[in-house]
């Protein structure tokens, strides 16, 4: 990976905090001559966030090596707080650990306390599911994403003597990868640990279900959600659950059911919290507002709150959102659709403002990377990258680039692990629905429930 083009990504968090240490400016409000130094190592210059907490309840946040002056007397505790570096494809995300803490600080003397960074294993790549036999998922590093071509993944997660069929791609916010197999059944997670391995690995923890699993997403507060194809559900777990999970397991009960009768395949949720589902039997992506979640926090079943209804929604199995709020869906008819955020919003959303079908490529799930690109699963070795012109022009008949995996495997599933929040994933939307009439070619025929199976795979 290329680390030159990394930055500091601390800096807009900083900005906000109340003390800041930098150039050896003195922090503190009452005055004192005890000093600590703060010696950070990172393989990416500037790029640490490590905490002081003194006595003075004052917290400040150190990025690189430097010197803390007229501190009051007392002790201090550092925490390396995780960061990411910024990329301008997929930024990856340091860990680091804290030496000679917590410290006395005294009058008259020079302490000193050392926050070591590393990069945290599988940061830093679009990670890709596979169908096959070869591995299960491989990871692509921002550079391999930038030179396309057909490549040799960086990291790989190697399947298991069944072939797998990895569907959905989620991490959470530890650096776990979570992933789903349809045609298995089970839902496995990696730790960051196994994901950097490049080897055959046991996971984690593997459910064991017969409801085959498709979508699956992280909200803000942690909890996995799973939606369920044949079961025309998705299931929210807690995270308070999740996090103690080991091992094998069977069918672990949530907290939360959605009844979803559209063959549910992809999950997303926007930054207001609600969740958004795709269908696979009918042309329907419902919404969950986060209202209605919220009053089903309790246990029990609920229903979707809203739905987008169009042709153009055929075999829907790819969602995702850009920085503006607007909603993409990946068609395994072959279409990239597009919703602008004041559709969304609005009580009748109408047909999607952008629908245009590929020649070459059926869809699966689709991520934003961080300068704006969406990258989508193709059901073929490759993964397509169209670009903000392109998504604003209207035109993704060809991809902009096409990352072919060397395996020769087909891919379903991807995710960035991890994208850098404070950069800007697209440009406004607003500039499509602005030049004029939408952009739309000719909608599929569509017959709910015409027989056909996600993955074009007939179960027998």
């Amino acid at each position: 990976m290329d680390l030159r083009s990394y930055m500091r990504q601390a800096a807009a968090l900083l900005t906000a905090l109340p003390v800041i240490a930098c150039g050896n400016r003195e922090v503190g409000t009452d005055p004192g001559s005890a000093v600590l130094e703060v010696i950070v190592n990172t393989p990416i210059a500037r790029a640490g966030a490590v905490a002081i907490r003194g006595p003075a309840s004052n917290t400040s946040y150190v990025s690189s090596t430097d010197t803390l002056r007229g501190l009051i007397p007392g002790q201090y505790v550092a925490h390396a707080d995780n960061t990411a570096a910024p990329d301008s494809l997929v930024s990856p995300v340091l860990t680091g650990v804290v030496t000679g803490c917590p410290v006395m600080v005294e009058l008259g003397r020079m302490d000193s306390v050392t926050a070591t960074y590393a990069l945290r294993g599988g940061s830093g790549a679009l990670w890709v599911g596979k169908w096959g036999s070869a591995n299960l998922a491989e990871g692509f590093t921002s550079s391999q994403l930038a030179s396309a071509g057909t490549i040799g993944a960086a990291d790989t997660i190697r399947a298991a003597s069944t072939p797998s069929t990895i569907s959905g791609t989620a991490f959470d916010t530890a650096g776990n990868m979570w992933v789903t197999d349809y045609i298995n059944q089970q839902i496995m997670k990696f730790t960051p640990a196994q994901l950097a391995s490049g080897g055959a690995v046991t996971p984690t923890v593997a459910i064991q279900t017969a409801k085959e699993p498709w979508g699956i997403a992280f909200d803000a507060n942690g909890n996995l959600w799973v939606g369920y194809y044949n079961g025309n559900h998705v299931l929210e777990y807690a995270a308070s659950d999740v996090q103690g999970w080991s091992g094998t397991l069977t069918d672990p009960v949530p907290v939360l059911t959605v009844t979803t009768p559209n063959g549910p395949l992809a999950l997303a949720f926007d930054a207001g919290g609600s969740l958004w589902v795709a269908g696979f039997d009918v042309p329907m992506t419902y919404k969950i507002a986060s209202s209605a979640i919220d009053a089903g926090i309790a246990g029990g079943t609920i229903v979707p709150t809203d739905s987008l209804v169009s042709a153009f929604l055929k075999h829907g199995s790819g969602l995702a959102f850009d920085r503006s709020g607007n909603l993409w869906e990946g068609t395994e008819a072959g279409f990239i659709v597009g919703y602008t955020s004041s559709q969304l919003g609005a009580a009748s959303h109408g047909e999607p403002n952008f629908a245009q079908a590929s020649p070459s490529y059926g869809f699966d799930e689709l991520a934003f990377d961080n300068s704006g690109n969406l990258w989508a699963a193709t059901e073929t070795p490759d993964v397509a990258m169209f670009s903000p012109a392109q998504l604003t022009s209207g035109d993704v008949t060809s991809p902009a680039r096409t990352l072919t995996a060397g395996t020769g495997e087909r891919t379903f599933g991807l995710g960035f692990d991890t994208h850098q929040s404070a950069l800007p994933i697209a440009p406004a939307y607003g500039v499509v629905a602005s030049v004029g009439a939408p952009r739309r070619s000719a909608p599929p025929p569509v017959q709910s429930r015409d027989g056909s199976r996600p993955g074009s795979v007939q179960r027998r």
